[in-house]
């Protein structure tokens, strides 16, 4: 086949056609570019740069293409007149010719390749943006592929470092589950990287550790491969060195509960539940109070409203049936159930105003058993109470600083005063409160 008669486009590429780019280009829209540039070149075979990226080496610049490839790509050059010496032999005449026709052919492969790319770059970009670069009589860019790329990215691709500091935000609460492959924690970190030198803001290695840190951290199910990791040295502490011991840490993990990972997060639930169930067998503060505070210390994803409390049996089990995915809010409605079914089991709260039917039946049970259908009386929280309680913004004289203030107080204890305050405790309870 002639030299130029192929259409590399049509026969090769992988993106056959660009993707438009509407107005001003982006960094967004020019790095979509490159990648499509990348794959094309790479999809012709070539012995050029090594033989194993085709002809990618038109793309990228020695720099990077010296990330991929030991051997520089270099393009052919047209070669010289074919000159056949006097006294040459025939056999030695047809081999230089040979050479020569193929040295020709490399050239034109080459320089045909070239072209279809930059037509590429010429299809995808309006004509605008690219016309001091393009040559009047040939309509094509005058400039190599890399050339043209650093001058669309000096000129238009420039990243706004809020755009940077936007994405580390979404990294940093990111959702990683331990089964899924840790490409899809390694490679946004690398990317935001680049983006980051892009924005010429240049992340260090201690920030990229930080960040990836963070998103285990939050699986928790990798504890012992984070006290590992503590222990090592700070010269040993790298990116290549993170991603090689927590992919360890994950094949032990995938060991120990199967390809699946389907425990992970339970103990966490398991530790949250015990801990609601001791706090709420204190009765000493409100049970939606209770769960709110571990909810926010544990940072469980549910909210949880009076109504929730409410909801009926059928409609716990539902949801509980329609999240089993998440162990721990599985665990956490399942304790709700438990607290509903107990507090229903109860007789309504007794009302300081005379409240008959409550002493009617109080005084009706003369069974043997008095205990038996009484509500357990509200107590004042000790003043060295020796639990946690995450907000303590306002005064209850019954539960002292709690979420909510002595007026608003559901469970008040006998002698309980609506209008105690900070100031003027009027004897009630002192737990978390300042001095």
């Amino acid at each position: 086949m002639a030299s130029g008669a192929v259409d590399y486009a049509a026969s090769y590429f992988k993106y056959k056609t660009p993707t438009p780019i509407i107005g001003a280009p982006s960094h967004k829209t020019l790095k979509r570019l490159k990648q499509e540039l990348r794959a094309n070149a790479s999809s012709v075979e070539s012995d050029l740069g090594g033989g194993d990226h085709g002809f990618l080496g038109l793309v990228l610049d020695d720099t990077e293409y010296a990330k991929v490839s030991l051997t520089a790509f270099d393009a052919p050059e047209y070669p010289n007149p074919l000159a056949i010496p006097t006294n040459t032999t025939q056999v030695e005449a047809l081999s230089l010719r040979e050479q020569h026709k193929e040295a020709k052919r490399a050239y034109y492969e080459c320089k045909n390749v070239e072209k279809a790319l930059q037509r590429h770059v010429q299809d995808a970009i309006e004509d605008k943006y690219l016309e001091s670069m393009v040559d009047e009589d040939t309509q094509l860019i005058t400039e190599d592929i890399p050339e043209v790329l650093k001058y669309l990215f000096d000129v238009y691709g420039k990243v706004p470092s809020e755009e940077v500091k936007q994405k580390e935000a979404e990294l940093r609460t990111m959702s990683y589950h331990p089964a899924d492959p840790m490409i899809l924690l390694h490679n946004p970190i690398e990317k935001l990287k680049k983006m980051a030198e892009s924005a010429g803001i240049p992340y260090t290695q201690d920030q990229l550790l930080d960040i990836g840190l963070t998103v285990i951290r939050n699986t928790r199910d990798f504890e012992r491969a984070l006290g590992d990791w503590e222990l090592l040295q700070p010269r040993n502490k790298t990116w290549d060195r993170f991603k090689k011991h927590f992919k360890e840490a994950q094949k032990q993990l995938k060991a120990i509960r199967g390809p699946t990972m389907q425990q992970a997060g339970y103990h966490h639930a398991n530790h949250l539940a015990d801990q609601l169930r001791q706090d709420i067998e204190k009765r000493d503060t409100d049970p939606l109070t209770v769960i709110q505070s571990a909810m926010e210390t544990n940072s469980v994803a549910p909210s949880v409203a009076p109504s929730d409390i409410s909801m009926s049996t059928a409609s716990v089990q539902q949801q509980a049936n329609s999240i089993q995915g998440d162990p721990i809010q599985l665990e956490m409605l399942k304790l709700l159930q438990q607290m509903q079914q107990a507090m229903f089991s109860q007789p309504p709260a007794r009302d300081n105003n005379n409240d008959n039917s409550y002493r009617g039946s109080q005084n009706n049970n003369n069974d043997g058993n008095s205990n038996r259908g009484r509500r357990r009386q509200n107590r004042k929280t000790p003043d060295n109470a020796s639990y946690n309680r995450t907000k303590t913004e306002k005064y209850c004289w019954t539960h002292g600083a709690t979420s909510h203030d002595s007026a608003q107080c559901r469970t008040k204890a006998q002698g309980h005063q609506d209008a105690a305050t900070f100031n003027n405790r009027m004897g009630g309870s002192n737990a978390f409160c300042p001095p």
